[in-house]
């Protein structure tokens, strides 16, 4: 009797394990996360790369995500000594089902498919506006 109690609940991890990682929906991850999809998108994120452009010290561009709804966009660049930097304000939402991200800004629509969403990790892939299909890459700050 007693080994068939551990068969039953090594059966029932095993089936909850599978169950649990099958869960995923987005297509680099995770596969499973304790957040709500909204908690990890609010915050303040730092664009890493788009496609193969990776931003380093002269070049930044940052989006702070506000629980309300509010999206502001900040980029500065240095060039030759001399800096710049701009503001836009927008919002953003979920569309189709918690599968794409929408921004707007200065009244563009822009959707993004989420392709990882971790609360360090954000891949957005703006094939779905047809810009070039680039990953942007940002990482929380």
């Amino acid at each position: 009797m007693k080994n068939f109690k551990n068969l039953t609940y090594l059966t029932l991890a095993g089936v909850t394990a599978i169950g649990v990682s099958s869960c995923g929906k987005y297509e680099d991850g995770p596969g499973f996360s304790l957040l709500s999809k909204k908690s990890r998108v609010v915050g303040d994120w730092e664009v890493k790369s788009i496609g193969a452009d990776v931003y380093g010290t002269d070049y930044s561009v940052n989006m702070s995500f506000e629980k309300s709804g509010d999206l502001l966009v900040t980029s500065s660049y240095s060039y030759q000594g001399s800096s710049q930097s701009y503001s836009y304000a927008g919002s953003w939402d979920f569309a189709s089902d918690k599968e794409q991200l929408s921004l707007i800004v200065d009244g563009s629509v822009q959707l993004f498919e989420i392709k990882r969403l971790t609360n360090k990790e954000m891949w957005l892939d703006d094939d779905i506006t047809a810009l070039d299909g680039a990953i942007w890459k940002l990482e929380s700050k």
